[in-house]
C-alpha cells in the first residue's frame, strides 16, 4: 500500500507534467514498445548496473539508492499500459467493404 501511495502522490503532484509525454506513441501508433525498451536499457546501464561488480551482493543502500528510478518506471509502464489499452478499444470498429 505504500508504494501505491506513493506512486500515486508522484503521479498527482510530481511527475503530472510528464505524464502527456508518457502516454504518446510516435505516429499515432497504437502500440510503441521500441522507444520503452530503449529508455530502459539505457536506464539499465546508466543506474541499476552503475557501480555493481559482478559476482556481488548488492546491499540495501545501493538498492535504495536505485529506488526512485524504479517507481518512476512502474508509474511510466502504468500510464503506457492504460493509454494503449484506451487506444485500442476506443478505436471505432471498421466496417466490412468499407
Amino acid at each position: 500500500p505504500l508504494m501505491i501511495q506513493a506512486l500515486q502522490a508522484n503521479l498527482t503532484h510530481g511527475w503530472s507534467n510528464d505524464v502527456p509525454s508518457w502516454e504518446s506513441c510516435q505516429l499515432n501508433q497504437t502500440a510503441c514498445p521500441d522507444p520503452y525498451a530503449s529508455e530502459s536499457v539505457k536506464l539499465a546501464c546508466k543506474y541499476a548496473y552503475r557501480n555493481a561488480t559482478p559476482g556481488t551482493t548488492l546491499g540495501d543502500d545501493y538498492f535504495l539508492s536505485r529506488l526512485p528510478i524504479v517507481e518512476k518506471r512502474l508509474a511510466q509502464g502504468g500510464i503506457r499500459l492504460a493509454a494503449t489499452l484506451n487506444r485500442i478499444f476506443s478505436s471505432k470498429p471498421k466496417l466490412a467493404g468499407a
